[in-house]
């Protein structure tokens, strides 16, 4: 059967084949058999109350979507024609506004006339402890597609969001668009809202399903913005918005002074390569103030600062030259040709 969470009615499917129909659980009356829930269906009223004022101490199954129903309820839904696996939904109008979710059964171990509830659940349903609320068996499609909206930016925070969900929500049944489910990971607490559900608007079952997860970006998520390029090197821009100055930044090594022995100070005159740079001026006369973007060919890298030869540079021209003349000249011979 699959319910409708608008409906009343349920329809069981039927298998015709040799002298009569049959369901999942056994021979029934005829073809296209619809039964009012009423008639068949397991529908009772149990005090509610948080898992963790149940009495063994269940505090692991907080972070999850089932619930503990007395060994009464087991014994009536026995006898009933049900579908497998158990699901319910539990409503509740205390409050003058309809409230419902979905859910499976853990266990049933609790005392008769109580059910127990994770925290979120009692939450989504506006419960306090002792409240009323109605659950009634009810059959769901299992769902295709999901789609999850966490509640904070500490959710990005997971390095594998898959595996973390896959886990979680092996502790649920049932997922029902409006809940805002939670799940625990690495001792912290992260709250998912469910917004969207496939095949069925309101409410799926997820139990042994191949399930499609989407999400919608986590409340108070900010998308970055993208920065300009900056120019490299610190830009001090005039008064007036003419020109501007990009300073040099390259390491300069041995700056400084030194002291004689006699005393006074002198520079230690070493020369720094990269200390003879002088800074760059751009200028920019394009009337908007902002530097012109080089057009340079292919091939060709611009620094940013002249090109100043290293000290000595100059004189390895003069040096070729002068070993290039070594030797030359005429020589002279003992004994001469004599010409024919």
């Amino acid at each position: 059967m699959y319910a409708d969470d608008d409906s009343d009615d349920y329809s069981f499917e039927t298998f015709g084949g040799g002298g009569g129909a049959f369901s999942a659980f056994g021979p029934m009356r005829g073809y296209n058999v619809r039964q009012s829930r009423n008639q068949r269906q397991f529908t009772q009223f149990y005090s509610a109350y948080p898992i963790a004022a149940h009495m063994d101490n269940k505090a692991d199954a907080n972070h999850g979507g089932k619930i503990f129903m007395p060994p009464s309820a087991l014994e009536e839904i026995s006898q009933l024609e049900v579908v497998y696996p158990l699901l319910f939904k539990l409503q509740t109008d205390h409050t003058g506004e309809h409230k419902r979710t979905h859910c499976g059964v853990l266990e049933f171990t609790a005392e008769e006339g109580r059910v127990y509830l994770p925290q979120w659940m009692m939450a989504t349903l506006g419960l306090q402890p002792g409240a009323a609320v109605e659950v009634i068996n009810v059959a769901l499609l299992h769902g295709s597609l999901v789609k999850l909206q966490p509640q904070s930016v500490d959710f990005l925070d997971i390095s594998d969001h898959r595996a973390v969900l896959e886990n979680a929500l092996r502790r649920f049944s049932a997922l029902t668009v409006g809940d805002i489910i939670s799940f625990e990971y690495n001792a912290k607490e992260y709250q998912i809202a469910v917004i969207e559900t496939q095949p069925s608007p309101s409410a799926i079952n997820i139990v042994e399903t191949d399930l499609s997860v989407d999400f919608a970006p986590p409340i108070g998520y900010i998308e970055p913005t993208r920065a300009g390029s900056s120019s490299a090197g610190s830009v001090i821009k005039d008064g007036k918005g003419g020109s501007r100055e990009r300073e040099n930044s390259r390491f300069a090594a041995f700056r400084g002074t030194g002291s004689r022995l006699k005393g006074g100070e002198e520079n230690s005159g070493a020369k720094s390569y990269a200390g003879d740079v002088q800074a760059e001026k751009v200028d920019t006369d394009d009337g908007a103030g902002e530097p012109v973007p080089l057009d340079l060919p292919l091939g060709t890298l611009f620094f940013g600062y002249p090109a100043v030869l290293p000290p000595g540079a100059e004189n390895k021209d003069d040096a070729k030259d002068d070993a290039g003349n070594k030797f030359h000249g005429s020589g002279q011979v003992l004994r001469q040709r004599r010409k024919r």
